[in-house]
């Protein structure tokens, strides 16, 4: 359902001057700005410049525009409005107030994008980078560690897994979606392929199931969106009594199962340290329940809880580190409440995309379902979301925006 929004190229052909090339400008600045996005873990500042510069130039373009996109996806500006304002309660108000402008900065320039490009062009424009991404990846040749796992230019095997994955998304969508010619649809397809490779080879266990679990969940959705809606009750019924099983088979095999995930994945049974971190962090919510500490006030140089459980797990950098939960970790920080507003986001968005997607049957919906399906399984073990200039954060923002204005609803 993009009849809303028309498809945006970036060069496009005057009327005026039949033949003549024209470049649209809206359209580049917000194809820059994402390429910014993409560019941040492996180029940093120069990166988050380039997604501001044009960014904001995009803004002031249409400044009424964003403002009532502000306002009628008010749950994305809650959140980043309640996250500034815990620079009231905050141990840090400077750093707080800091980070949470920059978390508008990010939604203010994903407000932008967004009314610039339709959601087809927004998935062309990331599957383009993304994919020049992955081959300057593969030609710079960069591994880690005595398993030579590739980390291509983003230097973390994790990054780079989690680039590609997204990347796989992004390329197979294309792949069914309706394109100009069946060598448009090849070339998506290949990339996909491609790209699934590049996650193998970055040895990366939790992106490559959070992968296959993504696909084929996205799949079945596309499956159930093709049937009528009188037999569509019962497929629900029967997919629900499905998982129902399911739970009481894990439940029934729970310890052989956890023997074979730790086998498979070489974890402990700590997780590697993840219950040890998830237990602390249960223990600061306690402190501070309904507001925490402060947006990203917690690991900070200085706060000796902070210090104590970087000593404790070697973190040498001293940063880089979280609780690897994002429910626990974005609690200690802006409490039950902040969680509250997240919850809303990231779920409101997650419900948004498969009524999209089973409403429509069709291929880029689905990219967007998959994209946020991503991030809901991956956020019991990571952080994946909710930080300025994060790919997945302004991913989560872009889907909940699109899925609003297809599904006619503002959350």
């Amino acid at each position: 359902m993009e009849s809303h929004i028309r498809a945006l190229p970036v060069f496009s052909v005057s009327a005026g001057r039949l033949g003549t090339a024209q470049l649209d400008v809206g359209a580049s600045l917000a194809v820059l700005a994402l390429a910014g996005l993409v560019l941040v873990p492996p180029m940093g500042k120069p990166a988050v410049l380039l997604f501001l510069i044009a960014g904001c130039i995009l803004i002031l373009r249409r400044p009424a525009s964003i403002l009532a996109q502000a306002l009628q996806h008010w749950p994305l500006s809650a959140l980043v409005l309640f996250c500034i304002l815990s620079l009231i309660w905050s141990r840090e108000p400077i750093l707080s107030l800091r980070h949470g402008l920059q978390l508008a900065a990010t939604l203010a320039v994903v407000f932008a994008v967004t009314d610039r490009l339709s959601p087809t062009s927004f998935c062309r424009a990331l599957a383009v980078i993304l994919g020049a991404s992955m081959l300057a990846s593969m030609l710079s040749g960069g591994t880690s560690g005595e398993s030579a796992a590739w980390t291509g230019i983003y230097g973390s095997k994790n990054a780079f897994a989690g680039a590609a994955a997204t990347f796989v998304i992004f390329a197979a969508g294309l792949a069914l979606a309706p394109l100009r010619s069946s060598f448009s649809h090849i070339v998506a397809a290949t990339a996909a392929s491609l790209g699934f490779v590049l996650v193998l080879l970055a040895q990366s266990v939790g992106a490559l199931l959070l992968l296959i679990c993504t696909l084929l969940a996205t799949a079945s959705l596309l499956a159930l969106s093709r049937f009528r809606r009188a037999s569509g009750a019962a497929i629900v019924a029967i997919g629900t009594l499905a998982g129902l099983l399911a739970v009481l088979i894990i439940s029934a095999h729970a310890p052989a199962l956890a023997e074979f995930f730790l086998d498979t994945t070489g974890k402990d049974l700590t997780l590697t340290g993840r219950t040890e971190l998830w237990a602390v962090a249960t223990a600061l919510i306690q402190e501070r329940p309904l507001l925490g500490v402060g947006f990203q006030a917690f690991w900070v140089h200085g706060n000796a809880e902070a210090e104590a459980l970087w000593l404790l797990f070697g973190i040498e950098s001293r940063s880089g580190f979280n609780f690897h939960n994002m429910y626990l970790s974005n609690a200690v920080e802006i409490g039950l409440l902040g969680i509250g507003l997240q919850c809303i986001v990231l779920f409101g968005t997650a419900w948004a995309t498969c009524l999209w997607t089973l409403r429509s049957g069709a291929a880029i919906p689905s990219v967007f379902f998959a994209l946020t399906l991503t991030v809901v399984l991956g956020s019991a073990i990571e952080v994946p979301i909710f930080n300025q200039f994060g790919l997945k954060t302004a991913l989560i923002f872009a889907a909940f925006i699109y899925a609003g204005k297809a599904t006619g609803r503002s959350a």
